[in-house]
């Protein structure tokens, strides 16, 4: 078998993995939902804005980058690759951070000019220290994250198996494991959650009504009952 291992056969595994974990899981089923609802409004949100050039160019640059690693942490989440998934959440948090920070001390211009140069006032550390007790929630789970999957930890390499079928496998491209998927998208609602709320913040700055607002409180409700105590910053 193992002669028979391509990369070809390992990207079918994957597909075949995502739709076994999917099925055989209503609570990834019940997270999915709600992520691919806040990934559907916060792409209306983002092609709404009309701010000011330098507001404007800063939250589609975070928000960008945020929803494009989120989508990408699901669908590696969703193969069973839990490292790896909240790997690239963490990417999202960062972002998602830096985010609310600028929107809280509305320094566009400021954040504008780091992009060019490297973040300074506005890295993921110190845009924590800006949001206060919301930026300690914040550097908790990205502490909780990094420990999964972003470093080579003892932790992570629990995960370099699986059990199927009562016997021990190795996690090679994907796992036939809904548990693991569950666990990868376990925080994902809570980071979509933030970065919908900064983006709403930013519309009220301006007095300008936020895209479907009825949609984004519906959204909220939803979150706070199948995945209560989200990192919101107004809890």
């Amino acid at each position: 078998m193992a002669d028979n291992i391509t990369l070809d056969r390992l990207f079918h595994f994957q597909d075949e993995a995502l739709e076994h974990n999917t099925v055989h899981s209503v609570t990834v089923q019940e997270r999915l939902r709600l992520v691919r609802e806040a990934i559907a409004l916060s792409a209306i949100v983002l092609t709404s804005m009309k701010f000011s050039n330098y507001k404007q160019h800063v939250l589609r640059v975070l928000g960008t980058d945020c929803l494009s690693s989120i989508v990408t942490s699901v669908r590696v989440g969703l193969w069973g690759n839990l490292p790896e998934s909240v790997a690239l959440l963490r990417s999202a948090l960062e972002s998602t951070a830096i985010s609310a920070a600028v929107v809280q001390t509305r320094e566009y211009a400021v954040l504008c000019a780091e992009f060019r140069k490297k973040l300074s006032k506005y890295n993921f550390k110190r845009a924590s220290f800006i949001l206060g007790g919301f930026g300690s929630r914040i550097i908790r789970l990205w502490g909780t994250l990094s420990n999964i999957g972003a470093h080579s930890t003892a932790f992570r390499m629990r995960f370099s198996s699986y059990q199927m079928s009562g016997e021990f496998v190795d996690r090679l491209a994907a796992a036939f494991d809904h548990q693991l998927s569950e666990n990868a998208l376990f925080y994902t609602p809570d980071v979509c959650l933030a970065l919908l709320i900064s983006f709403e913040l930013a519309y009220t700055q301006d007095s300008v009504e936020f895209p479907e607002a009825a949609r984004l409180d519906s959204l909220k409700q939803d979150f706070n009952a199948i995945i209560p105590g989200t990192v919101d910053p107004k809890s």
